[in-house]
């Protein structure tokens, strides 16, 4: 299943993306959650600490080749 919550900037996507990913992890699926935001937030907001976040530079390092 795909599922991509799309919206207006401050519409609220990251606010329910977080809880329905970690939801769906919890029902024993695998989750990939893949925040698209220029200014990245999902991976704070699903409860990962520091150490655990991948460390791709985030979108807002290349928003002139964007």
């Amino acid at each position: 299943m795909r599922v991509a919550f799309v919206g207006k900037g401050g519409s609220g996507k990251t606010t329910l993306s977080a809880p329905f990913s970690r939801h769906v992890a919890r029902s024993g699926a695998p989750v990939v959650a893949i925040d698209g935001d220029i200014n990245q937030h999902l991976a704070y907001a699903v409860g990962l600490a520091e150490d655990e976040l991948f460390t791709a530079p985030p979108l807002s390092a290349r928003t002139g080749e964007i």
